[in-house]
Formats: structure tokens, C-alpha cells, sequence
């Protein structure tokens, strides 16, 4: 079942329900692809418009990388589901431990990575989008800022839990390596954006 093809109800019935799957990692994707689909409004909404010709070649810019991300989004929102799914098989039929489960783990640790990628990508460009886009739009721009922040930290906390399983040091190092620095900044940028947000709604 792609549950990109479905309804929303029947995705938050699933997520509510105990079940192994659709969790966290799949719930972060969607998080994730709701802030870029509101970048990706408040772009329409600025091109085109006479009082935004000022932004309007910026924001023309990242429109197709804002609408690549939310794709890959959008699958993300199943490929967590079918790891997870994968790795519970996995484990019940091998054991939390045994090595056979390495690259399974490694699998269900790189959907979660690569939301967390997309997100230090996207809210770099919402600080542009804050400055550049619709001003009437403004709360859109600064709940996806939002949205993509809550995202990332959800994605990384899938990434750490299957690191503890993962015996490749090679592999949790590059990981590390990438999402340690982004820990510290993602959380200044998105309130760099809602400062600028802010100062926006009080004109």
C-alpha cells in the first residue's frame, strides 16, 4: 500500500493504530514535504505579482528545487514505511543484534538521513524566500521554516536510534559528520527566519 495514493485520514488512522509502520520517520517526511508545499505557494504567489517584482527573479530560482524536494518527499512518506517494515521483519526473525540485519539497518538509517538532508536544504532557501517572497504570505513562509526545523530533528532521531544497531564506523562517521554541525544551525537559521517573519507582520 503507497499511502501517497490514499487518503490523509487513513494515513493517521494507520499512524495512530499500533502498528510497526507508518511511524516517526514517515511522519518527519510528511512534516518535511507540508513545509516545502507551503514554499512552493508562497513562490506562486510572489512571481508574477507587481508589488513582488523585486523578488520575483530569486524566487523563480528555487521554485524547481523547492517542487524536487517536496517529490522526493513525497516518497520518502512511503520508503520510511517499507524499511520499517523490512527491519521489523528482520528483527523477529533474526534478533535485534544479529549482523545479518546490517544492511537493513543501514537502509531504514538513510530514508530518515536523507529527510534530514532535504530539510538543511530547503530552510536555507525559506531564509531566501523570508526576504524575497509574498509578504502577504509571510506566516507561510515562517510555519514552513517551522515544519522543516521539527522535521529535521525528528529525521535525526531516526538516524541515531539505527546507529546504535550499525557496526560500519566508517558509515556512522560520515553521518555524524553531517548532521552534527546541522544540530547546531538549523536552529539559529529558522529563527533568523522568524525574526525576519516577525519584523514582516509588525510594518
Amino acid at each position: 500500500m503507497k499511502y501517497l495514493d490514499g487518503s490523509i485520514k487513513d494515513y493517521l488512522n494507520d499512524l495512530a493504530a499500533k502498528k510497526p509502520a507508518p511511524g516517526g520517520g514517515s511522519a518527519a517526511a510528511l512534516a518535511a514535504a507540508i513545509g516545502v508545499s507551503l514554499m512552493s505557494m508562497v513562490i506562486n504567489y510572489t512571481i508574477g505579482k507587481k508589488e513582488c517584482q523585486d523578488g520575483e527573479e530569486k524566487c523563480k530560482s528555487i521554485l524547481d528545487k523547492v517542487v524536487g524536494f517536496r517529490n522526493k518527499l513525497q516518497d520518502l512518506i512511503d520508503e520510511d514505511v517499507e524499511a520499517y517494515n523490512q527491519l521489523y521483519k528482520g528483527v523477529k526473525e533474526y534478533g535485534k543484534d544479529s549482523p545479518q540485519l546490517e544492511p537493513i539497518y543501514q537502509e531504514a538509517t538513510n530514508v530518515p538521513f536523507a529527510i534530514c538532508r532535504i530539510c538543511a536544504e530547503g530552510l536555507n532557501l525559506c531564509k531566501e524566500l523570508a526576504e524575497y517572497g509574498n509578504k502577504n504570505l509571510v506566516t507561510d513562509t515562517a510555519i514552513a521554516a517551522i515544519l522543516l526545523e521539527g522535521a529535521f530533528f525528528s529525521g535525526k532521531f531516526n538516524v541515531y536510534i539505527n546507529l546504535k544497531f550499525i557496526k560500519d564506523m566508517e558509515y556512522i562517521a560520515k553521518l555524524h559528520q553531517e548532521l552534527q554541525p546541522l544540530e547546531e544551525t538549523m536552529p539559529k537559521l529558522k529563527e533568523e527566519i522568524l525574526h525576519k517573519c516577525e519584523e514582516v507582520i509588525a510594518k
